[in-house]
């Protein structure tokens, strides 16, 4: 199975190359790796680009301006294209903790099924969305994912969807709308609790180390593109 992964990245340096050391060290299945830069000021794009992918290509798009996580994520699917089975939307504030995350997600993936690692450090949703049931006892059944992690075929982030919603907020409910649109097609949500990621810091960590940056997605829910 051909696999893309797709990452948004804005400012936060350090949590991008933790992420990207993490996604090295515990991956062995192939991938190809977009990472769609939002104008970060900082040096994430000097990390991005120092930082090696023994496992396939990176494809690294600068832009200019930040044009949220709505258009980001369609930016991705445009340019990573019909070539993929598989195509996953990893956000750069996680490290991997299981070894061979990958090859143990694709195992269990099938059709018509959008599904998540189990996500550590949350302070709302502990683990991730309140799970409704468990689908061959595996998967922690849920009404739909967040957006840190979302594992699918690539007809989820297509035809089956037409894309993430646009014009909207900057940053604000893409992930959930997204479901939603797929839960008309019957496809189903969880979380694989056997496979963690880790939101780095936890959400209370990040507000307190990026208060300047919490304070401008308060700004982004409100503006729409």
């Amino acid at each position: 199975m051909k696999v893309a992964i797709f990452s948004l990245t804005k400012d936060r340096s350090e949590y991008t190359k933790r992420f990207l050391k993490s996604l090295t060290e515990k991956t062995k299945h192939p991938f190809d790796h977009f990472i769609i830069d939002q104008a970060s000021q900082d040096d994430t794009l000097k990390v991005i680009n120092d930082f090696p992918n023994e496992l396939g290509k990176r494809c690294v798009y600068p832009l200019a301006r930040n044009i949220g996580i709505n258009r980001g994520v369609n930016f991705a699917i445009d340019r990573i294209g019909n070539k993929y089975d598989i195509i996953i939307k990893l956000d750069n504030d996680v490290e991997i903790e299981t070894n061979e995350w990958l090859a143990k997600c694709i195992y269990v993936l099938r059709p018509k099924l959008l599904f998540s690692p189990y996500v550590k450090g949350l302070v709302l949703n502990r683990g991730g969305v309140d799970r409704i049931g468990y689908l061959e006892g595996i998967i922690g059944q849920t009404p739909f994912i967040g957006g840190i992690c979302m594992i699918g075929l690539t007809r989820a982030w297509t035809t089956d969807s037409n894309g993430w919603t646009i014009p909207a907020p900057l940053h604000a409910g893409g992930d959930k709308d997204f479901c939603a649109k797929l839960s008309l097609e019957g496809y189903v949500f969880g979380y694989k609790e056997d496979v963690v990621i880790n939101h780095i810091d936890d959400t209370l960590g990040q507000e307190s180390k990026y208060p300047e940056y919490f304070r401008n997605r308060k700004l982004e829910q409100v503006t729409t593109l």
